[in-house]
């Protein structure tokens, strides 16, 4: 024996498992907030493998797979022009190789593929997914049950529904061997969904209590798309995650109880998501950090040296990663590999002919710096005799290389600079001068041509904002908050600066520079549930419970809420499903009419909120509609992940095994 267990093996038993439980307790203060954030940890991503299915419906996710393996393999090129097999959206063309984008997404997944290459070949891997699933459900159960203070019921639960997981995929179990890059990248996506859903519960528990942080979380994981996304391997569930966890950040830096130096690490810690968000995806990124610039610095307690420093170290390190991988793949640390030239096939030679006038780009650069050195050869020439004067002239020449390079690398970055303000000041005034984008995009999708060349979104099964999380509607009680708050700013009650809360400005700044950031190319024909502004909705259900009538109205009627969520589960699944068995309906032809169902249950929950204010009965069917209305995401996602988006076998073996036999049912039946 070694370590702790011959340090402490002179201890009683029951000493020992003490001290174990009060690590395991640490460390689940420290990582998840306490045991209510760890049975949202475990209970999202027991939700996330019940929906998983193994492949991508995208045809650009198909890039990525494709990168980690390379990446493994330490490259970060795909290969050259003409010997690639196939190709895909967001490859790019640079010096002869070909190189893909959002590295951060698949270097963020690469310790998983590692881990996931040791056990392939000592285990069945979707064995492991089996017993991870029951041990989730499991925990899940006994950890809620500890919480309502029912534990021996919810270790009973747990027991019982953990044993008909295992048993019942046991019994339908059958090997599927798929490529392990595909299989880490959608593992990575979900943990990183699992850890968004606490990062909310953190927020609102840390400033309104355990029972506000929960319902939130429980709000985002269950009456958001958040779930939706959480298998699929593309940047917006990492966004969303890298974006609360910068608030959260910030939030825990204005505590008051906190020590300088330890306030000072967390602003820094806002900012290092902002900077591996960066790596992930550059315009969300630097967004981030904007927002936080704007918001962090005027609002700080303090501004001195040591802070700065530590906060700038934090933030340059997070970079570190972004800048490195840019350097690399287009030359320029600032350059970001979206903006190289897009790779659409081809040989060599044939973008060699191509590329003349980027080849006399690149030429007259060459031509610049080859005068530049040839200026300090005849310096040093000419200053033979003096070995000061050469010393003098090398270290002149150094420093002017370094300059020009510096120079030249923001001379590349200043059109991209340019392009990045349009499409802020583009998505501001799109606001206002297209109201028909505005509405398809916030409000009702609607009817749309159908795009054939893809199989699951195909114009007709998109949803706006409001279809994809009813519980938005929500956000009307926020009217008379503002209302009030604005009549004590003008009254002279409050100054400016005390009357706005630094976490509440900074989710509004970031909320609108995202919001303008896209909604100038808004919508499109492929977008799910409005994928792009993804981070807006974990961000919206904190402005639902920041809200006081909201949190007072679900903490007294968390009953009529929950009855309200079982209710639309319970009811709404079958008569979904039964539309597409005895209907004979397309994909489109179900969600388009659960869109309108959707826009219904919001409409209740914001005339119910509305009227709550000045009959109290109301209230109760305030907090009812509001568990309908998350239920509605629920059903959205249960309905695509069993039935309509088919597109590669279930991680569990009895989902795969039932939802085949309906789809079997659904196709006989027409």
């Amino acid at each position: 024996m070694s370590g702790d267990s011959v340090r402490y093996a002179w201890l009683p038993e029951a000493v020992r498992s003490e001290r174990v439980a009060r690590v395991a307790a640490t460390l689940t203060r420290v990582v998840f907030g306490g045991r209510p954030g760890l049975a949202l940890f475990c209970g999202a991503l027991a939700l996330y493998v019940l929906t998983w299915r193994i492949g991508v419906f995208f045809n650009d996710i198909g890039l990525y797979p494709w990168m980690l393996e390379r990446l493994a393999d330490g490259h970060l090129s795909l290969g050259v022009p003409g010997e690639l097999g196939q190709g895909y959206p967001g490859m790019h063309y640079r010096d002869g190789r070909v190189w893909g984008r959002g590295y951060g997404l698949v270097g963020l997944a690469l310790p998983v593929y590692w881990a996931v290459e040791v056990l392939d070949p000592l285990v069945d891997l979707r064995w492991l997914v089996v017993v991870g699933f029951s041990g989730l459900t499991l925990a899940t159960s006994l950890l809620v049950g500890d919480l309502v203070g029912h534990r021996r019921r919810g270790l009973a639960a747990g027991v019982g529904l953990g044993t008909v997981a295992l048993a019942g995929n046991a019994w339908f179990y059958k090997p599927y061997i798929g490529d392990l890059s595909t299989f880490a990248l959608q593992i990575t996506t979900m943990i990183a969904g699992a850890v968004l859903v606490v990062a909310v519960y953190r927020l609102l528990a840390s400033r309104h209590g355990t029972t506000v942080g929960l319902l939130a979380g429980a709000t985002v994981l269950l009456g958001t798309p958040v779930a939706f996304w959480a298998s699929t391997p593309k940047r917006h569930t990492f966004s969303a995650m890298f974006v609360l966890l910068a608030v959260y950040a910030f939030a825990a830096s204005r505590e008051r109880d906190r020590a300088p130096l330890e306030s000072a690490a967390l602003r820094g810690g806002a900012y290092a998501c902002g900077g591996l968000l960066a790596w992930v995806h550059a315009p969300e990124g630097i967004t981030l950090l904007g927002a936080l610039a704007v918001v962090d610095l005027p609002t700080a307690p303090r501004n001195d040296r040591r802070t700065l420093a530590v906060v700038a170290g934090l933030a340059g390190l997070s970079l570190v990663p972004y800048l490195a991988t840019n350097a690399v793949v287009s030359g320029n640390p600032l350059l970001p590999p979206h903006f190289l030239d897009s790779y659409h096939g081809g040989s060599l030679a044939e973008l060699t002919d191509g590329g003349a006038a980027g080849g006399g780009n690149g030429g007259s650069g060459g031509t610049a710096s080859a005068g530049g050195s040839g200026a300090a050869g005849d310096a040093t020439g000419g200053s033979a005799g003096s070995a000061s004067g050469g010393a003098l002239a090398a270290v002149v020449g150094t420093v002017a290389a370094v300059a020009g390079a510096v120079v030249a690398g923001f001379e590349a970055v200043r059109p991209l600079a340019r392009r990045a303000l349009d499409m802020y000041v583009g998505g501001f005034v799109a606001l206002f001068t297209e109201p028909e984008g505005v509405f398809r995009t916030f409000v009702r999708w609607g009817e749309a041509d159908k795009n054939v060349s893809n199989l699951f979104f195909d114009g007709e099964t998109n949803l706006s904002v409001l279809e994809s999380a009813p519980v938005l509607a929500a956000l009307v009680a926020l009217a008379p908050v503002l209302g009030r708050w604005g009549g004590r700013v003008r009254a002279g009650e409050r100054r400016l600066r005390e009357a706005v809360d630094p976490v509440d400005c900074l989710v509004l700044v970031f909320a609108a520079l995202f919001l303008s950031l896209y909604l100038g190319n808004l919508p499109v024909q492929v977008q799910g549930t409005v994928r792009y502004l993804h981070p807006i909705y974990p961000l919206a259900v904190y402005g639902i419970f920041r809200i006081p009538e909201v949190r007072s109205l679900l903490t007294e009627r968390t009953r009529a809420a929950a009855l309200g969520y079982e209710a639309g589960v319970l009811l709404g699944g079958p008569v979904a499903f039964g539309a597409l068995l005895f209907f004979d309906a397309s994909k489109g032809g179900v969600v388009q009419p659960f869109g309108l169902a959707s826009l219904a249950a919001a409409g209740v929950l914001a005339v119910a909120l509305v009227a709550g204010r000045y009959d109290d009965r109301a209230r109760g069917v305030a907090a009812g509609a509001f568990g309908v209305a998350a239920a509605m995401a629920t059903v959205y996602l249960l309905l695509t992940s069993f039935v309509l988006f088919h597109y590669g076998p279930s991680a569990l073996p009895a989902v795969d095994a039932l939802s085949g036999e309906f789809r079997w049912l659904a196709l006989t039946n027409g």
